[in-house]
């Protein structure tokens, strides 16, 4: 009697530690899940901002619609005066598309709430032109890079120019010298006839 008294305490005792052990890896996987959450939030801590502002325009060239993402305009949050740096980066190249003596193409600078989502942005539309936008440090310079579409295969630009910042000009002012060199790249690929990472 002893003997299965002792049996049973043994196969209860392996139950319970079973028991823990699964319970443990439970705890384990919950807490590995949750390191991956993490990461992923920390990936995402500098996400895209996606302009509300666009160009429409027509004339010669491939496309007849312009876009915007900041991918790294400024490392920190976003404020009022990030909009209006997007405004005038829009207002200013429409303004410098329509200057070239060598392009046929004329712009008006829209505003369009909704394309503050992801999923509204126009990058994957046909006809389309879609301009990622940074900035860079040490020394201050603008950069931006020129996709025909949304895939990588697609960008067909990619540059950084000098930022001359000057506190005592206007918005408009201060971007100029990255307006004028897309102005300068989209002129070159339509001479070329190329708007795609291989031609």
């Amino acid at each position: 009697m002893d003997c299965m008294m002792k049996t049973k305490d043994s196969i209860w005792l392996v139950v319970v530690l079973m028991a823990a052990a699964i319970a443990l890896a439970g705890c384990d996987k919950e807490q590995a899940d949750q390191d991956e959450v993490a990461e992923v939030v920390e990936e995402k801590a500098h996400p895209e901002y996606h302009s509300p502002f666009y160009l429409i325009g027509e004339g010669e060239l491939m496309f007849d619609s312009i876009s915007f993402t900041d991918v790294g305009l400024k490392p920190r949050e976003r404020t009022p005066a990030d909009l209006l740096i997007l405004e005038a980066i829009a207002e200013s190249l429409a303004y410098e598309l329509k200057s070239h003596e060598e392009l046929d193409f004329s712009a008006s600078v829209k505003h369009d709430k909704s394309l503050l989502d992801p999923s509204n942005h126009l990058r994957c539309d046909k006809d389309h032109l879609y301009v990622a936008l940074w900035r860079g440090y040490e020394p201050d310079r603008w950069g931006y890079s020129l996709w025909s579409g949304c895939h990588e295969r697609q960008k067909f630009e990619w540059q950084e120019v000098p930022d001359p910042h000057d506190d005592d000009v206007d918005a408009v002012t201060w971007v100029e010298p990255l307006t004028e060199s897309i102005v300068d790249s989209i002129h070159e690929a339509q001479i070329e006839d190329c708007y795609s990472a291989r031609c």
